[in-house]
């Protein structure tokens, strides 16, 4: 899943990708969940402004659900545009 969202002049590009790996707990199952990448872009620039991020929930855990993953990379994407323009405030 993909989405972009506008944010104070800035793109915030939001994909969320299924991850599966074996995960050992007495016996192999498998530990499956979602992890988010976020790239910010200035509005109409064709590069990022930043280096992409890879997120994942709490802990280090996967994102259970989909839209977690999807709230939880555009939440982040927000408070970096926001560092950045309070930054250039200061």
């Amino acid at each position: 899943m993909q989405r972009d969202y506008e944010y104070k002049g800035y793109s915030i590009h939001v994909s969320v990708e299924t991850v599966s790996v074996p995960a050992l707990r007495g016996v192999l199952m498998r530990d499956t969940g979602f992890v988010t990448q976020v790239e910010i872009f200035r509005r109409g620039a064709a590069t990022p402004q930043f280096s992409p991020l890879h997120l994942t929930d709490k802990d280090g855990r996967w994102f259970m659900q989909e839209v977690d993953a999807l709230m939880g990379g555009y939440s982040a994407g927000q408070r970096i545009v926001d560092d950045v323009l309070n930054a250039r405030a200061v």
